[in-house]
Order: structure tokens, then sequence, then C-alpha cells
């Protein structure tokens, strides 16, 4: 998941580095690292938009948004596998209560 930026523009190369870190991130789960990134992101983005270069800019931030996008689908992806995860757990909570109460229940009648 690559994107191509002006190698003379800083701030692309900046941006691109941070889409790989929030990708790496996302896939070690590290949410509140994603986020830092994210607004790390947004800022550069800003700057750009306000900078006198944005309309030559303007294929290499269709480029980024392109990339940003496809993260917020892998974003979109762990978020159903983790809830995936936690309902998993939950079911599996729910059965351990459920038999600690049977066996108690059956103990306090042998007793």
């Amino acid at each position: 998941m690559s994107v191509y930026v002006a190698k003379s523009n800083p701030a692309l190369m900046q941006i691109q580095q941070l889409l790989l870190q929030m990708q790496q991130a996302m896939v070690a789960g590290n949410w509140i690292l994603v986020q830092n990134l994210d607004r790390q992101i947004s800022a550069q983005v800003q700057q750009i938009k306000q900078g006198a270069e944005h309309q030559e800019l303007h294929v290499e931030l269709q480029l980024i948004k392109q990339r940003y996008q496809a993260l917020l689908q892998l974003a979109k992806r762990q978020q159903k596998m983790l809830e995936q995860k936690m309902q998993r757990f939950q079911d599996t909570k729910t059965a351990v209560v459920a038999y600690q109460l049977t066996t108690q229940a059956s103990m306090e009648q042998n007793s």
C-alpha cells in the first residue's frame, strides 16, 4: 500500500512516512498511536493546503487521500475482528459463570 509522492516536497514525504507508521500501528493494535499519527497527518495536510504549492500538489494529495481511505478500511476490518474477539470472550465468560453457578448449586445439594 505505497504511494508515490513528490520527493521535492518534505511535507508530502513526511505524510507518507506517517501513513506507513499509522498502518503499522493499526496492525499492531496500538490505537492511541494511530490517533496521534492521524492528528499529525491532518496537521500536515492542512499546512500543505494553506501553502502556495497547493495546486501543484493536487495529484499527490489525491494519492495520499486514497491511501488514507485504504487505511480507514483496514481500521474497520481491525475493529470488526476486535468486536468478534470481544464477543467470543463475553460468550466464554458467560459460560464459565454458568458452569460455576451450576457446580456450586450441585455441591450445595450434596452437602
